[in-house]
C-alpha cells in the first residue's frame, strides 16, 4: 500500500512559530526595558519632557516600525497576522520620519496637539496589533497577556485622541502607558522563553 506524505500538523506549525519566537525573546526583553525608561523619563520630569518627548518619540516610532517589521519577516506567522505587522511597521516609520520634521516647529502648543494625535494613532495601531496577536496565537505562552494589553494600550490610545487635556497631562498619560506596555513586552519575553525552553 503506498504511503501518503502527510503534511505538518498544526500543532507542529504553532511549536515552529513559538521556537522562532522564542529565539529572539531577547528582543521583546529589550524593547520593554527601552519603553519603560522613556515612560519614567516623562512622568519623571513631564515639564522637561515635552520638547524632548516629541523627538523620543519620533525614535520610538521608528524603533517599533523596525521591530514590527521583523516580527512579520522573522516569525512563522499566518499571512493576516504578517500583513498586518508589515502594515503596523510601515506606517510606524512612515510616522516616526514625519514627527521628526513636524517637531522642528518652535510652537510647543502646537508641538503638543500633534504629538498627541501621532500618540494615540500609534497607541491604536499598535494595540490592534498585539490584541489580534494574542487572539491568533492559541496556546502560545502569553497569549492572555497580550490580549489584555492589546485592549489597554487601545483604551490609551484612545484617550489621547479624545482628551490630551494639557501639554503636561500628556507627557504623564505617556509616560504611564509606556510603563504598562514595557511591563508587558517584559513579561511576554520571559514566558515565551520559558516556554521554549521547558
Amino acid at each position: 500500500m503506498a504511503s501518503v506524505n502527510a503534511g505538518p500538523t498544526e500543532a507542529q506549525a504553532e511549536a515552529g512559530a513559538l521556537e522562532a519566537l522564542g529565539r529572539k525573546w531577547w528582543l521583546l526583553l529589550l524593547f520593554g526595558v527601552v519603553t519603560i525608561v522613556v515612560g519614567i523619563f516623562c512622568v519623571m520630569q513631564p515639564v522637561d519632557a515635552v520638547e524632548t518627548l516629541s523627538w523620543l518619540f519620533a525614535v520610538w516610532l521608528i524603533v517599533t516600525g523596525i521591530f514590527e517589521l521583523v516580527r512579520a519577516f522573522g516569525s512563522q506567522i499566518s499571512g493576516g497576522m504578517r500583513a498586518l505587522l508589515i502594515i503596523t511597521g510601515a506606517l510606524s516609520l512612515v510616522l516616526g520620519f514625519v514627527a521628526l520634521r513636524s517637531f522642528w516647529d518652535d510652537d510647543v502648543v502646537l508641538a503638543g496637539w500633534i504629538l498627541a494625535i501621532f500618540i494615540g494613532i500609534s497607541f491604536l495601531f499598535r494595540g490592534f496589533s498585539i490584541l489580534f496577536l494574542g487572539i491568533e496565537g492559541k496556546g502560545q505562552a502569553g497569549r492572555g497577556w497580550n490580549i489584555f494589553a492589546g485592549i489597554v494600550i487601545i483604551i490609551g490610545g484612545m484617550i489621547i485622541l479624545t482628551a490630551p487635556a494639557t501639554i503636561i497631562a500628556l507627557a504623564w498619560v505617556v509616560g504611564i502607558w509606556l510603563i504598562v506596555m514595557g511591563i508587558f513586552e517584559i513579561i511576554t519575553s520571559f514566558m515565551v522563553r520559558k516556554a521554549v525552553t521547558a
